[in-house]
């Protein structure tokens, strides 16, 4: 009896540890919202100028309008949001992998992921890195590059394997920035409805 015991319970454990990334797959959220961190390399507060008439909206993915800019007016951008979809972007972990905890740090903090792990791509972040989550935690400037079968990477010693949906570098993010006019009016403007160079950093 007892040796049936201990054979049901190791296959139970067996069963667990084969299925835990496929659990761990199934409850990554559908959806997360990154605040104040562009999907590239650049800074949130800049100046912009803007080549194209743009349409301003009180609040992302809203329809009320609160105001419009003329092309070549000079704005501000204040913030900026980031919808992203980490259950369609989940990366399994080949080799043990050291990931930044903060974005920014005079004494850098380290999450160490082993072989095994499943993480989940949020956001490019510029350089080739990408911002990923896991359990709850963001996990900064993970090398894209070094994923073999995401996008066209193909490196010869990678960190982990994609395993999501097949998408671009952009992974179907849905980006909007808050813009300041001159005369303080504020608003949120989405880039995707504009031609590429339609909001050019303004260096005076």
């Amino acid at each position: 009896m007892n040796k049936m015991l201990m054979k049901l319970t190791c296959l139970l454990m067996a069963l667990f540890f084969s299925t835990a990334a496929y659990v761990s797959a199934e409850q990554a959220p559908a959806n997360y919202t990154v605040w104040d961190r562009m999907p590239a390399e650049a800074a949130v507060n800049v100046k912009l100028k803007v080549q194209n008439a743009v349409t301003l909206y009180t609040a992302p993915n809203s329809g009320k309008v609160s105001s419009t800019i003329s092309s070549g007016e000079i704005v501000k951008r204040i913030s900026c949001v980031v919808y992203t979809h980490p259950s369609r972007h989940a990366v399994k972990v080949l080799k043990t992998t050291k990931a930044y905890k903060y974005e920014h740090s005079s004494s850098p903090e380290f999450i160490t992921l082993y072989p095994g792990t499943i993480v989940y791509l949020l956001q490019y972040t510029g350089e080739g890195t990408y911002l990923a989550l896991w359990n709850g935690q963001l996990l900064w400037w993970l090398e894209g590059y070094n994923i073999s079968g995401f996008t066209n990477a193909n490196p010869s010693s990678p960190w982990g394997v994609y395993l999501g949906e097949a998408t671009d570098a952009s992974l179907g993010i849905d980006f909007w920035m808050c813009l300041r006019k001159a005369d303080g009016t504020v608003g949120w403007a989405h880039p995707k409805d504009y031609p590429s160079g339609t909001f050019n950093q303004y260096w005076k």
